[in-house]
């Protein structure tokens, strides 16, 4: 459309330019002088030019203003010089541009303006009030069908005008979510870290709280009662076993799914679609118009028939009786769903309408058809449609030339042209925005599920992520010190009753260990990494310290490796240390790290009698945790894990990563 999405949509504009195209050709039968019929050219051509040109919905409101009552300048201007019978349906042009433009109390006072100047001019160009109201008559009807028409289609245009908008803003949103969605899952998993650090953190925190009151207490009774010591560690160990359980109870819940979920909505618009059956007017509309429209025009045609100069009373009877005949027509034909009987009684009205004109030698009686042409853009197919706009109007035509004396005359004949475009195009056009507004609609709420769909996906799988780290992190780190504190408190409880001071120094150490776990737990609450890059060789040698007879062997570069590697090493030393003391009566354990040929190979061996360790993770056996931990570890940085019984005895567990640069 000229003027895109500024300009007026195209059933308007096509009527108003129409119009004006229409004007200088119906003048040219006048005998007015040729300047007049210059002018009137050059008016028409300007506003032409600037309905085409000027983006009159860009422009604020006061613009839009002049530029109506300007074109009704112009039309008054052309008026004076050449009353056109084409003139009329300028106006009416005018009023349909408000419509669309403006809001309804101001559109309505301004098409009672426009009216007002166009019918004062007729009066006084005229100076005869039966013709001025003949003029008045003769354009009631058309107005009033072609004002409705613009109506319906204002409304299916500004609704599928927001349907597009919307759709558009989906689009984007759909588009631009490939490049968010990685913002969503941070976000999400932060919400989840959060949540977590509330639930499980927050109770691991308080069982070591508990853990270190008991030692603190033990330590305390130490100090004073020697005798006592050795209950009072067993009950420090039995709180130490307890949180040993609390933190497998965990993170069995963190990988079995078994927390309570977060309520996370995805965003998704609200979508309002239409039903499959929804019609361009609405059944109240539509109720209200079968009435309104044969009501207005029954009224119209008697008046216009006694406005005649050879009217007689005798005409009256016969055209009340065709009169009511067409009202129950028209009232059946919207109540009739068959489409033999709707397409019957469609044709019955045309045939009323021309006999209706025939006996009132009436030629204006004629725009009736336009009630024919309202019901066919309404409820017909297309083809029907050009079947019945190209075989009525032909038909009716040929009746009236041979059944009547009235002649047809080429202003007759574009003023019908001319009223079937302003009433039709409206009503067609609104049946194409309902169809677009439809697939719109459709198309917006396929995107806006698909949108939701994705959203809740990722946040399911950075929930799952979030959990898996979770738990994977409480396992590796927290447990090894849980179950460090469990043996040095075992050794404690042994000491108790024969040296006091090593069983002292071994609380201790556990408050130490204690303390770690602390930290640990918090540092976990932020997902932070136990290690950064360069400290893997200091942080290993540490860990191997901690245990007694484990053999410590590091090869190639380990300080220059990325930190999650460096980290997922580390955890791989320390799940192997954590199964060798927890499970095997091993009397050796070796440790080697070697990181060559673009990998790094960690292998963690001991002399563990056959069927003591777990073996490679299967199913959800809560031995098996820790092994599903490191093996996701392993995965993550495109590596992998074996573990399992050696030939000659022992258990062995081997992590290769690769490494680039090594």
């Amino acid at each position: 459309m000229p003027g895109g999405s500024a300009s007026y949509p195209l059933a308007v504009q096509s009527v108003a330019l129409l119009a004006l195209l229409a004007t200088p050709i119906s003048a040219l039968g006048l005998s007015v002088p040729v300047g007049h019929l210059w002018a009137l050219a050059s008016l028409c051509g300007l506003n032409f030019l600037a309905l085409i040109f000027i983006p009159v919905r860009r422009l604020p409101r006061w613009a839009q203003l002049i530029f109506l009552a300007s074109q009704c300048l112009g039309a008054v201007i052309v008026q004076t010089l050449a009353p056109a019978p084409l003139l009329s349906y300028v106006y009416l042009s005018i009023v349909l541009q408000a419509i669309v433009l403006f809001p309804l109390w101001l559109w309505i006072p301004l098409a009672v303006v426009v009216y007002a100047v166009w019918s004062g001019l007729l009066a006084i160009a005229t100076s005869n009030f039966l013709v001025w109201l003949q003029g008045n008559l003769a354009l009631a009807f058309p107005a009033t069908c072609a004002i409705i028409a613009a109506i319906v289609y204002a409304r299916q245009q500004r609704r599928g005008e927001q349907a597009q908008l919307m759709l558009q803003q989906v689009q984007q949103r759909y588009d631009s979510l490939a490049t968010g969605l990685r913002e969503l899952q941070q976000r999400v998993m932060l919400e989840e870290r959060r949540r977590l650090a509330q639930t499980i953190i927050g109770e691991m925190q308080s069982t070591l709280s508990r853990t270190e009151q008991s030692v603190a207490a033990a330590m305390a009774q130490a100090q004073t009662n020697l005798t006592r010591l050795q209950s009072t560690v067993a009950q420090t160990r039995a709180s130490a076993a307890l949180a040993v359980e609390r933190m497998r109870g965990a993170v069995a819940a963190l990988r079995r799914g078994e927390l309570e979920e977060a309520g996370h909505p995805a965003a998704a618009l609200v979508v309002t679609l239409s039903s499959g059956d929804e019609a361009v007017i609405t059944s109240r509309s539509s109720m209200v118009l079968t009435w309104v429209l044969p009501s207005v025009f029954v009224p119209l045609a008697i008046g216009l028939t006694a406005l005649q100069r050879d009217f007689v009373i005798d005409q009256l009877g016969p055209l009340l009786l065709w009169s009511a005949l067409l009202l129950l027509a028209y009232v059946v034909t919207q109540i009739a769903r068959n489409p033999l009987l709707l397409q019957a009684g469609l044709v019955g009205q045309a045939v009323v309408v021309v006999v209706m004109t025939v006996i009132s030698n009436t030629l204006p009686l004629l725009l009736g058809l336009l009630l024919v042409l309202w019901q066919l853009s309404m409820r017909l197919p297309m083809r029907q449609i050009i079947l019945y706009l190209a075989g009525i109007p032909a038909a009716a035509t040929l009746l009236i030339l041979r059944l009547s004396e009235v002649r047809l005359s080429f202003d007759a004949l574009l003023v019908g042209v001319v009223a079937m475009v302003a009433v039709g195009g409206p009503l067609l056009l609104a049946r194409r925005q309902l169809d677009r507004r439809k697939q719109a609609e459709l198309r917006l709420a396929l995107l806006s599920a698909e949108i939701e769909q994705q959203t809740s996906e990722v946040r399911a799988l950075a929930v799952a992520a979030e959990r898996s780290r979770l738990a994977r992190e409480v396992h590796d780190d927290l447990g090894s010190r849980l179950m460090l504190i469990t043996l040095q408190l075992q050794l404690a409880e042994e000491l108790a009753g024969e040296d006091g001071g090593a069983a002292l120094d071994q609380l201790a150490c556990s408050r130490e260990q204690l303390r770690e776990a602390w930290r640990s737990v918090l540092a976990v609450a932020d997902a932070e990494l136990p290690l950064a890059s360069g400290d893997l060789s200091p942080a290993l040698s540490g860990l191997v310290d901690q245990c007694d007879g484990v053999g410590l062997a590091l090869e190639g570069d380990l300080d220059g490796l990325p930190a999650p590697m460096a980290a997922t090493i580390y955890r791989s030393v320390q799940e192997g240390l954590t199964n060798a003391r927890k499970h095997a009566q091993a009397t050796r354990v070796e440790v080697s790290v070697v990181a060559l040929c673009g990998y790094v190979t960690v292998t963690v061996t001991n002399d563990a009698a056959p069927g003591a360790l777990p073996g490679p993770p299967e199913g959800d056996r809560p031995s098996s945790f820790g092994l599903i931990g490191l093996r996701e570890r392993a995965e993550a940085l495109s590596g992998g894990i074996e573990v399992g019984p050696l030939p000659d005895g022992g258990w062995r567990l081997r992590v290769v990563l690769p490494a680039e640069g090594v």
